[in-house]
């Protein structure tokens, strides 16, 4: 099934796919970027949607993909390989957050 659409996909001309992918890449980053404020993980999910549906057909997203994704892989290494430190680490850019968050929504008197 996965094959045929991937097919499917591919028979459409490249003139019609590229502008569809790129309307609907941009579409995820913009809200992305309109969702980032949130707490949370905010418009970092849409935006990783956003390149990867980009770097199905631009060379340039692909690049920024396979580098995006190497940052997650070396930090995932070097989390595994010093625990303690790695969740320090964690723990306090989480706290750092979290008071920021806290002191920006707090009323000024």
């Amino acid at each position: 099934m996965r094959e045929r659409a991937k097919n499917a996909w591919f028979k459409i001309p490249t003139s019609i796919r590229k502008p569809l992918v790129l309307v609907v890449g941009c579409l995820f980053i913009v809200a992305a970027a309109a969702t980032g404020w949130l707490p949370g993980p905010g418009g970092i999910p849409l935006f990783l949607i956003g390149i990867a549906i980009l770097a199905t057909e631009f060379e340039w997203a692909e690049r920024w993909r396979d580098r995006i994704l190497a940052v997650i892989h070396y930090l995932g290494r070097q989390w595994r390989a010093h625990k303690i430190i790695g969740t320090i680490i964690v723990v306090a850019c989480a706290s750092c957050a979290a008071a920021i968050a806290y002191f920006s929504f707090q009323k000024l008197n």
